[in-house]
């Protein structure tokens, strides 16, 4: 890796910090450039456009959630015990140091939901290849007969991510304490619900 290049991965390093607190709309060449200490025009060429300074930090963050959530739970046993290491590890990334202000792609969500452009495209792509990887995990949990064969994949995949949307708006915004102990509570129910909901 070059110079330039290393210049650029502790610039997105830092945008990408940023972006967690103050969104991906407060994050512009601008801002970056003053938390950096560097001029706007160096920044500005090595990006060109906000747009692409947003992308990039989605793309920066993906990375981080796969090698932070996926990965992990690649390494376990296909079934229900992967599926919980990654309920776990999603869990644990809302609070990880390289993201101060918490999941960048529950926040980003609200942001961009109605707001079409690249950046909502791209960000769409994301969170549905983060769909289908929960799907094939729950898939599976029903393949390996740890969930009830008629498992509505859909549903439990979305009734998980209800959970962690409920775990994100208890923890960041109200500082409740007890909200992940919880959150693993009605996950738990939440398995057995699907286990014996046939």
């Amino acid at each position: 890796m070059g110079k330039g290049e290393d210049t650029k991965s502790l610039i997105l390093e830092k945008a990408v910090q940023v972006a967690s607190v103050q969104g991906l709309q407060g994050l512009t060449i601008g801002t970056l450039a003053d938390e950096l200490g560097m001029s706007k025009s160096g920044l500005f060429g090595k990006f060109a456009s906000k747009e692409n300074l947003q992308i990039e930090v989605l793309r920066v963050g993906s990375e981080l959630f796969r090698r932070n959530v996926v990965y992990p739970a690649l390494k376990t046993k296909p079934g229900l015990q992967r599926l919980k290491t990654a309920f776990q590890m999603w869990l644990t990334w809302a609070n990880t140091s390289e993201l101060p202000g918490g999941c960048l792609f529950l926040s980003s969500s609200s942001e961009f939901d109605d707001r079409p452009g690249i950046v909502r495209d791209h960000l769409k792509k994301t969170q549905l290849s983060w769909q289908k990887t929960l799907k094939q995990f729950v898939q599976d949990a029903k393949d390996t007969l740890e969930l009830d064969e008629n498992t509505n994949v859909d549903k439990m995949v979305q009734e998980i991510w209800g959970l962690i949307l409920g775990f994100h708006f208890y923890n960041r915004l109200l500082e409740d304490k007890n909200c992940e102990k919880r959150t693993k509570q009605s996950f738990n129910e939440l398995i057995k619900r699907f286990q014996n909901e046939y």
